[in-house]
């Protein structure tokens, strides 16, 4: 069997407070194994211990910093930008006459991105038919990444390029969720590019200045981070690329929050459950993409990727219940089965080797919050005492070795 490579994820954690708390959920007639709590309030207790306990761990780093939050980002640079008038358009087209011109052949710009500047939405398309221009996307995006009720219309402005950048523009790149602006090193193109020149880091208003002036279309020479929008950033490069190159850059990762919701079921069946006590917390659509897994009750260990979610109701749709091995087949659930809804990833940034360090920061933040730990050691103590120095020393053996003096046996000696 293979070894586990897998670290603790948010339901875990959550799991080890809730029981140290007393407040572990066992089923409606108490005999189920132990699950974390469907009491809105002590569930909201322990969601906060855990987050409060990440991010406390990360907050007592050594004095060089943590090395595991050091991480590579790699940015591919898109080749294609084209951009458009739409003619008219609907909850899943988008049509131009006059690209029949330029993309001649279905499915041409299929898996390419589309992008309504002037409504402020995209898409992936997922089919073109050359003989009218019409893109065919599955659903409009807001620049959030959350289903948009709103549609191209005749006049809008709209952009077409073949990566995923920031509102249909070559030189503009969305970058992932865990950078918050803290890059750490310089930018250079990945191996094997074969590039004969360097990129580097500038202030971003150089590279708006030479925007300024003429987008000139090159291999990018410079580049910068700059805010995007709620709490994202973008990669700008200048000149816009010519080339499909990748270009990475080391970088600090960042810590948001783990999110997690749960609840007894009001109404449920072969292809959704209901949640009543969520009705108008959530925006539609909120849950899209989460799965939701049973985890008491009638149907316990089946699970779903939520397909659409109703807000006012509480309402979370799914095509079918798998079993926990992921085929077809699972349990339905029915009313009064309680269930758990939680991002695809949802585990700790600092890896496996972190897990027994960061259980125990969680459980010293749940000593705060609750009164009263079913446990007989002090959380805070045992974590500053013990899991913390231990963390550092596993931490700094991932740092560069080289050899020590020629003693009596070989040692290795850490460099910062």
């Amino acid at each position: 069997m293979a070894e586990s490579t897998s670290n603790y994820d948010f339901y875990d954690l959550m799991l080890r407070v809730a029981e140290a708390a007393g407040v572990a959920y066992y089923g409606n007639d108490g005999s189920e194994r132990a699950a974390i709590p469907i009491d809105a309030h002590d569930l909201d207790k322990c969601r906060r211990a855990v987050n409060d306990g990440i991010k406390m761990f990360i907050a007592d780093a050594p004095e060089n910093g943590w090395r595991w939050m050091n991480r590579i980002m790699q940015v591919t640079f898109a080749t294609v930008e084209t951009t458009g008038t739409v003619d008219s358009g609907n909850a899943t087209t988008l049509v131009d006459a006059t690209l029949a011109t330029t993309y001649t052949t279905n499915d041409q710009i299929k898996n390419y991105y589309v992008y309504d500047k002037t409504q402020e939405i995209y898409a992936k398309i997922t089919g073109y038919t050359a003989a009218t221009g019409t893109i065919t996307v599955s659903a409009w995006l807001d620049y959030d990444d959350n289903t948009s009720s709103l549609t191209p219309t005749a006049s809008d402005s709209f952009s077409i390029t073949n990566l995923q950048t920031v509102n249909g523009e070559k030189t503009r790149y969305p970058l992932s969720q865990d950078f918050m602006g803290d890059f750490s090193g310089k930018i250079t193109y990945a191996a094997d590019s074969n590039r004969g020149h360097i990129i580097n880091w500038c202030h971003p208003n150089l590279v708006r200045t030479k925007w300024e002036s003429v987008v000139s279309d090159s291999h990018p020479t410079h580049a910068a981070v700059r805010p995007w929008r709620n709490r994202r950033w973008e990669l700008i490069v200048d000149p816009s690329p010519t080339s499909g190159d990748t270009v990475e850059f080391p970088y600090r990762v960042g810590f948001d929050k783990l999110q997690i919701e749960a609840g007894i079921a009001t109404a449920a069946d072969s292809t959704s459950i209901t949640i009543g006590g969520l009705a108008n917390f959530y925006p539609d659509d909120y849950f899209n993409n989460w799965v939701g897994h049973i985890m008491a009750g009638t149907g316990r260990s089946s699970y779903a990727t939520i397909t659409d979610y109703t807000g006012s109701t509480g309402k979370f749709t799914v095509a079918d219940w798998l079993k926990s091995t992921g085929a077809a087949g699972g349990i339905d659930p029915v009313a009064n089965s309680s269930a758990y809804f939680e991002p695809n990833s949802n585990k700790h940034p600092a890896g496996m080797q972190f897990d027994e360090v960061v259980v125990s920061a969680c459980l010293a933040k749940a000593e705060t919050l609750f009164e009263g730990l079913q446990l007989d050691y002090s959380p805070m103590e045992k974590y500053l005492q013990k899991d913390l120095p231990a963390a550092y020393r596993v931490d700094a053996r991932s740092a560069p070795k080289r050899l020590g003096k020629m003693l009596s046996g070989s040692r290795r000696i850490n460099v910062f």
